[in-house]
């Protein structure tokens, strides 16, 4: 409306000199011209608001008289960000890219007339425009009389105006032509090719975020804003294999948009490369191979301590898993590259991730806390979810090469059909299943069972044994199946339960804060086991290293190594949700895991991570706080 209404005041005039039009507006002529800029980018495609020097006033240059008067008469479809911001968080995201892209100084008051604000509303969104900015270490700075303009890093700059593009599409003149369609098709085939020529591998989601980097490095040299570099920063990237990729990358844009690009932005390019390298293949030794990034030392040792971390604090021991170092070590590379420049890195598959895999999730948390303090960024969980994922996999492997269950099949139809059913079963569950043996049953009764885990028998058993026993049919038939997994589910869950007891189950807690729960239940884990004095302290080391709430309404803090002298959960359920770390959280279930643990926690850590990740059981556990509920929970019932 507020651009229609300025077109048709222009129209009504034939020209307008800019003090007028200003007056008009009721703003400062900079604001003035912000105005006409935004109107323009609604008329892209009919229409301009340009300055007539003949005339020596503003005027307004038709080019389609049809679609003109849709867009007057508001029928003209419109791009839904051909519009001023209407709500705080569009706002937020508006002043960024202004501030961002602008190299001036602007007033608050310009700011509000601009968006049709209060000073008060433009000076409560800055609040939260300073903490975005400081994520990629730029401020605000303000001078009396002269206004506020963002102070900082071209290169930083450039990464923040990036994450923002990445979701929306950007105001400023010229960044709006540098990320509209044409402009990142033009780049994204300059990249492809140069990527294939040099045979330079990134996974899909980073070749998009390259492609608007590139762009917005385009819109910002074409306003003369390059990268600075230190001579020894620069000799560094220079030789580096990613330089000469970016060398290539370089060059296509600059034959492409017919632009210079200096050996600092080259630079920055590699950078990016970088930061987004994908490693694959290799062998699982150190060094990696002819066709890959040979990894560091930094990254190889690196990789090593991350593995030691997870065994003092979850006992899963896989220091001597040579493939998930290799997968970490080559993972660190980029990484590190991503913190240093303050590098986002989306993760589309991170919902997923942290639904299936809370385990993974919780060790990879854990392990890039190490990363963290070292290099003083901050860990997103978008990076979180990729490394759980190694976890995962290392798991996967642990659990096959592990010695599965023993099964003894018992069948009153001869052994050639016990044979059969003992094929389908092995079939169906080799996974589950080490060995599955046969038995007649008239030879039941004298078989020894010693070694055996489960009895799947298609006959009535007369003898009594303290092994599960599940009856199921000759066939192996649907609900035959479901029986066999339901057995092996109960199996788990029984071997969870045994974790918890009501000594350490805790309802309707009134505490508001997460230092309250937490020193609560770090004091009742205490007086339960033996405990060492600075438990508490090494519970506030692993949260304060990266905050161990998942979603969901739950937490899961545990200390940074194993202390205890039994494997244990504490529950705690509290009245309300507490603020834990930006996270409401409403169950915490507090894990200490036996520092000589030498048996199989797998199911334990299946069955708790099963419930975590169930909307529906932590909404039924919180809504009924009873003990009874918990196990039922477990259950999966």
């Amino acid at each position: 409306m507020q651009d229609t209404q300025l077109v048709r005041h222009i129209l009504r005039n034939g020209s307008i000199a800019s003090a007028d039009l200003a007056a008009y507006l009721g703003v400062k002529e900079r604001a003035m011209r912000d105005r006409i800029r935004h109107a323009n980018d609604a008329m892209i495609g009919c229409a301009a608001i340009v300055y007539d020097r003949a005339r020596a006033g503003y005027i307004v240059d038709v080019t389609d008289e049809k679609a003109f008067a849709q867009w007057l008469e508001g029928t003209r479809s419109r791009d839904p960000f051909d519009r001023l911001p209407s709500t705080p968080e569009e706002r937020v995201d508006y002043l960024l890219q202004d501030l961002l892209s602008r190299p001036d100084w602007i007033t608050l008051e310009d700011l509000a007339s601009l968006l049709f604000v209060s000073r008060s509303t433009i000076s409560s969104d800055l609040r939260h425009i300073e903490q975005v900015l400081s994520k990629f270490h730029l401020t605000i700075e303000k001078r009396p009389r002269y206004g506020i303009r963002v102070a900082g890093d071209e290169m930083n700059r450039r990464i923040c105006l990036a994450s923002i593009a990445v979701d929306s599409r950007l105001e400023d003149d010229e960044l709006a032509g540098a990320m509209s369609p044409a402009m990142l098709d033009a780049v994204e085939h300059c990249v492809a090719d140069a990527l294939d020529q040099e045979r330079y591998k990134i996974n899909p989601v980073s070749h998009q975020n390259l492609v608007v980097h590139i762009a917005i490095a385009i819109a910002r040299i074409k306003k003369s804003c390059y990268v600075p570099m230190e001579a020894a920063h620069l000799e560094h990237v220079r030789g580096t294999n990613e330089y000469t990729v970016a060398g290539t990358v370089a060059a296509a844009i600059e034959k492409t948009f017919g632009i210079d690009l200096p050996e600092e932005e080259v630079a920055y390019i590699a950078i990016h490369l970088a930061s987004k390298h994908l490693v694959e293949g290799g062998s699982p030794s150190h060094g990696g191979n002819a066709e890959n990034l040979e990894i560091t030392d930094e990254a190889w040792n690196l990789a090593a301590e991350m593995i030691e971390i997870i065994w003092r604090a979850f006992r899963f021991d896989f220091r001597n898993d040579a493939e998930l170092r290799m997968n970490l070590a080559r993972h660190m590379m980029p990484l590190i590259v991503r913190l240093r420049y303050n590098m986002a890195l989306e993760n589309p598959l991170l919902p997923d991730i942290k639904a299936r895999y809370p385990l993974p999730f919780s060790m990879a948390a854990d392990a890039l806390s190490l990363l963290g303090e070292r290099t003083g960024g901050e860990i997103s969980d978008d990076e979180i979810g990729y490394v759980a994922l190694f976890f995962a996999l290392a798991l996967e492997r642990e659990k096959n090469a592990r010695a599965g269950k023993h099964v003894l099949v018992v069948c009153a139809s001869g052994a050639g059909s016990a044979k059969l059913l003992a094929y389908r079963l092995g079939n169906e569950f080799g996974s589950d299943f080490e060995t599955v043996e046969t038995c007649d049953a008239s030879e039941f009764d004298d078989r020894d069972l010693t070694g055996i885990d489960y009895i799947f028998t298609t006959v009535p058993l007369t003898r009594h044994v303290n092994l599960p026993v599940v009856h199921i049919s000759l066939f192996l038939d649907d609900t035959s199946r479901q029986d066999v997994k339901r057995a092996l589910s109960q199996d788990s869950a029984e071997n969870a339960k045994a974790y918890f007891t009501p000594e350490l189950f805790f309802a309707h807690l009134p505490f508001t804060t997460r230092e309250e729960i937490i020193h609560f239940m770090c004091e009742q884990c205490a007086a339960f086991d033996d405990l060492p004095d600075n438990f508490e302290e090494l519970v506030w080391q692993r949260e304060n290293a990266a905050p161990t709430s998942f979603g969901n309404m739950v937490a899961l803090p545990h200390p940074y190594e194993a202390v205890s002298s039994r494997t244990f959960a504490a529950v705690g359920l509290l009245d309300h949700t507490v603020d834990w770390n930006g996270t409401p959280v409403q169950a915490v279930f507090m894990i200490c895991v036996n520092r000589d643990a030498g048996a199989d926690l797998e199911s334990f850590y299946r069955a708790i991570g099963t419930l975590l990740t169930q909307q529906q059981a932590i909404q039924k556990l919180v809504s009924d706080m009873r003990f009874d509920v918990l196990l039922s929970e477990l259950e999966g019932e």
